[in-house]
This record gives structure tokens, C-alpha cells and sequence, in this order.
């Protein structure tokens, strides 16, 4: 008997399957010599010599496999998912999206293009606001008029400036 004796054993039988158990086929197991069987699923089944063949040469390939992929520390996202969440996702695409950056740098041209046409003052007024970061009743003190005039400038010279950059 073997370590585990599997629950049924199937043998083909002028081309139908016939169940027997265990203890049957272990009795007659000389009428079987020269047949092919696997182990599938706690039983034997009886299957032509190219599937089995087919069947060995599957495994042997599927542990190499496995082999290799313990050599080179693969690792599955597919492990990642859950019901909340797609191991996919977190997958960063490394490739530089060209045309996005392309885009920019055209956008980046005209911008500068653009500012050397406003007024020294301008210009001074959009760096206090956007690079300084000032507040527009900081510069409202500083320009000495309200903090509604000081937004209306900034968004006449915002205008302005798209104006030019449509040109």
C-alpha cells in the first residue's frame, strides 16, 4: 500500500471509464502493468501515454519555472489585490510622456516670450504674488492702494498675458 492510497482509482475499459476502489486495483494491479496513470485530486486515473507524457512534461516545466523565478526574486502583483485594492495599481508607468513634456516647453516658451512684453512693474507685481508668495493685502501696504485694486491689476495682467500667448 502506499503513504496515501488514493479514494478511487478509474482504468479505461474498452474506452469507458470503470471505478474501482483502492483495495480492487491494488488486488489485480498485475492485469495494469504497462498502463499510464496520474494523481489527480486524491484518485488515479488511467490516461493515454501522451498525456501522460504531456502531463510530466507540463510539470517539469512549470517547476522550472518556479525555479527560476525564485532565482531572480520575481514577484506577483496579482498577490497585492484585495477587495479594496489592484495590485496593478501600484505600477508606475516609467515611460516620460514625450508629448505632455513637449507641450510644456512650447507653453513655457510663449510664457517667457510673454513676459518680457509686460511692463517692468508688472512683472514685479506677478513675481511678489506667485514666487514671493505675498498676500494681496501685503502689497495692497506696499503699493499703497486697496486689496481690491491690487486683484484687479493682477487680474489685468493675467489677461494680458494670455492675450500674448494666444499670439
Amino acid at each position: 500500500m502506499v503513504k496515501y492510497a488514493p479514494k478511487k482509482v478509474f482504468v479505461l475499459e474498452n474506452g469507458t471509464y470503470l471505478e474501482l476502489s483502492y483495495a480492487q486495483f491494488h488486488q489485480q494491479k498485475d492485469t495494469y502493468q504497462g498502463r499510464r496513470f496520474l494523481f489527480l485530486h486524491g484518485m488515479l486515473m488511467e490516461v493515454s501515454e501522451d498525456a501522460y507524457k504531456a502531463f510530466y512534461k507540463d510539470k517539469r516545466r512549470q517547476k522550472y519555472l518556479n525555479e527560476r523565478s525564485d532565482d531572480n526574486g520575481d514577484f506577483s502583483y496579482d498577490m497585492l489585490t484585495t477587495d479594496e485594492f489592484n495590485g496593478e495599481d501600484i505600477l508606475v508607468d516609467e515611460v516620460a510622456d514625450t508629448a505632455g513634456e513637449a507641450e510644456r516647453n512650447l507653453l513655457l516658451d510663449k510664457l517667457c516670450t510673454a513676459l518680457v512684453e509686460l511692463t517692468e512693474e508688472e512683472r514685479t507685481l506677478l513675481v511678489q504674488y506667485y514666487s514671493e508668495r505675498m498676500s494681496e493685502c501685503e502689497l495692497s501696504d506696499i503699493y499703497e492702494i486697496s486689496q481690491q485694486a491690487v486683484s484687479k491689476r493682477v487680474r489685468k495682467i493675467l489677461a494680458k498675458l494670455k492675450n500674448l500667448m494666444r499670439i
